[in-house]
């Protein structure tokens, strides 16, 4: 039962269309699996520790408003900063080619944003928050909670990772004026999404 609640609330969170989504998107058509790859394994550990949060007990720290603030305050930075640079310099590489390679250090900071951005949105914690207490109303024993938290998690990361995957053969079929303009969308979307944060912010 835990486990099929656990693939279920994974599974749900394919509605959520945010920062997170568009910025693994954009690395994977700019930079195939590996950099998509990396942005996953970000989001993946934020959102590990999340759930950490969530089934030890340490939601007092997110009841508190001030934390809240920061935390919104931050993430409307980074995703405002990350917008404005979409929209005025999208910085594209069009060779696709296999023999293609992504430095490391590249790699890292990928996994970087992907971690920040997931994990320095407190709707996350929300998420996280609202599907551990779900579980605790269904299933019997805390292990179950834990469980079927583990299997929402990899359901997330193996979504993540396939469209991660299928960004890339989705490149070749969009011409490179067409993907700029899908880039400063982008840029658009997250310049919406840091002034959300930051009205949450103001409204705390």
């Amino acid at each position: 039962m835990a486990i099929l609640i656990g693939i279920l609330l994974g599974l749900s969170t394919l509605v959520f269309i945010g920062p997170v989504l568009l910025y693994l998107i954009k690395v994977s058509l700019e930079n195939g699996f590996r950099g998509g790859a990396a942005v996953a394994l970000g989001i993946i550990i934020g959102d590990v520790i999340c759930v950490g949060i969530a089934v030890t007990g340490f939601k007092k720290i997110f009841d508190d408003e001030n934390n809240l603030f920061w935390f919104a305050m931050v993430g409307g930075a980074i995703l405002l900063a990350m917008g404005i640079k979409n929209i005025f310099k999208p910085t594209l590489e069009f060779d696709v080619s296999q023999k293609k390679k992504i430095k490391n250090q590249t790699l890292l900071i990928y996994f970087i944003n992907g971690f920040a951005l997931n994990f320095i949105n407190p709707f996350v914690f929300a998420v996280w928050f609202g599907f551990s207490i779900f579980l605790q109303s269904q299933v019997e024993h805390d292990s179950e909670v834990l469980i079927g938290l583990v299997f929402a998690l990899l359901v997330i990361f193996i979504t993540d990772l396939l469209k991660a995957y299928y960004a890339k053969r989705v490149f070749s079929l969009i011409a490179p004026n067409r993907l700029k303009k899908l880039f400063k969308a982008f840029g658009f979307i997250m310049v919406l999404f840091s002034l959300r944060l930051f009205y949450y912010c103001y409204v705390i």
